[in-house]
Formats: C-alpha cells, structure tokens, sequence
C-alpha cells in the first residue's frame, strides 16, 4: 500500500516520511506539517541564487570581474590625472625661417572616465624663470592607452630658447588641479648640442 501526500495529492511509498514534489513531511501530526514555509526545491534553488549574488558582488568588488584594464591605466574614479614627465626633448628646422620646436613626454598612469571635461597646459621657462611659451591642449586629443611615454606640448618658437624646467599643469573647468614640474636635460635637445 502507498502513501498520498495530504498537500499535494503525490502518491509516495509507504516508507516515506516527507512528500518529494513539495516537502510536506508526512509526520504531520508530530512535526506540525511542512518542513518549512518553502517547498525544498524552492528551498535549494534560492540558496543557490544567493551563493551566486554575494559571490557576485564579490568578485565585482574585488576587481577580478574586468580583465580589460591593467591597475597601470584605470580610468579612475577621482577624476583625476596621474602622470610621470619622463624627459623634454626638441629639434630645429631649417625649411623657411630657422625655428625650434620643444616637446615633452610623460608616461600616464591614470586618467579619469571622461578625458573630454580636461586640459593639459605645458609651460617651457628658462633659467631665470621667464616663460618660453607654452601649449595648451585637451586630454582627449594627448591620450591613448600606452605602456609608452606620450609626446605633447609642442611649443615651436624663431628665437632660440635656453629651456631650463618645464611644468605640466592638469586643468579642470578652468582651475589648476594638479601640476608635475620637472628639470630639463639639455642633451636630449637637438639643437642644443
């Protein structure tokens, strides 16, 4: 003779003690009826559902979940630009009017999200700390994911310059936010030596 489950109707074999289509425990009167609110696979499929949530959130948290960007050039969330000048160099031409051109490099170790909203304004000064010129450019138009030093701040002038140091200013709806000066080594500039 077979069982039949007071919940669901299910027929179930005579030495069971609980229903497996919805979990009603047939010990009814001892136990006070189902095992719980929530049939057991109910039961199984949200503890399931939440291991993966907070695994989820987790990995998110940690970083794993983007393998896309190296920790060298996040675009962060301090909206803020980080960069190192790795040198100045420059070069003469003779085609027309004698000129001369400065330049800098830099290595970016971050920018932020939206490069659009950014300046950068490079500035050469001699040794008495007189501006030589400067140039002032956007972030966007300086900017590509590199593992190398960027060119930027083109300065051609006629008159020759003695460059002594130059500074790098970050600029953010108009207002400086940070500024990286370094000194120049006159022997990576061509028309110099």
């Amino acid at each position: 003779m077979s069982k039949i489950c007071p919940n669901c109707g299910k027929e179930l074999p005579d030495d069971a003690r609980f229903c497996m289509d919805c979990g009603y425990t047939l010990d009814a009167q001892q136990s006070g009826g189902m095992l719980n609110s929530f049939p057991l696979p109910t039961i199984f499929i949200i503890l399931i559902v939440a291991i993966l949530v907070i695994g989820g959130a987790f990995i998110l948290s940690s970083g794993f979940g983007d393998s896309n960007k190296s920790p060298e050039k996040v675009a962060n969330d301090s909206h803020t630009v980080d960069l190192t000048i790795t040198g100045v160099g420059g070069w003469d031409s003779d085609s027309g009017k004698k000129s001369y051109t400065l330049y800098t490099e830099a290595i970016f170790n971050s920018v932020p999200g939206d490069l659009k909203k950014y300046n950068i304004k490079t500035t050469y000064y001699d040794t008495k700390g007189s501006e030589i010129g400067h140039e002032t450019e956007t972030l966007e138009n300086i900017y590509y994911d590199s593992d190398y030093a960027l060119g930027f701040g083109f300065y051609t002038t006629y008159k020759l310059p003695d460059p002594d140091h130059v500074t790098v200013e970050i600029i953010k709806d108009g207002k400086v936010i940070d500024s990286y000066t370094e000194q120049i080594d006159k022997n990576k500039i061509d028309y110099l030596n």
